[in-house]
């Protein structure tokens, strides 16, 4: 006798706990809890990089405006795609090293202007 109150009382602590636990996630699934900031200005010491990360974030901001109704997931109403955030790094900095280097009359790989764009030296 003792031996079946020890198991229902078990069972009970275990399935109310479950039963806790999973309507607490159910609950709480869609719930976000982060909220937009201000960006703060960039000195990275690096002018191409601090006057293009700028340029970048407006980029994407307008994808996102032209993309909206498009997408069928709501998360993509205020987030960018993989697509546009790719999208906008190549106009703002891909496209604008070739300008530049263009415009410096200097020959440099791929790597020396990745470099240059982020800073990092050899």
């Amino acid at each position: 006798m003792n031996y079946g109150f020890r198991n229902s009382l078990i069972f009970s602590i275990l399935f109310t706990t479950v039963t806790i636990m999973m309507s607490t996630t159910f609950v709480q699934g869609n719930v976000s809890f982060g909220q937009a900031v201000d960006l703060i200005p960039i000195q990275t010491g690096n002018a191409t990089l601090d006057n293009g990360l700028p340029v970048f974030y407006d980029c994407i901001d307008e994808k996102i405006d032209e993309s909206k109704g498009v997408e069928v997931d709501l998360y993509f109403e205020k987030e960018p795609t993989k697509h546009e955030v790719t999208m906008c790094y190549n106009e703002v900095f891909i496209d604008n090293s070739d300008v530049q280097s263009s415009n410096d009359n200097s020959e440099r790989s791929d790597i020396e202007r990745f470099n240059s764009l982020f800073g990092f030296t050899g």
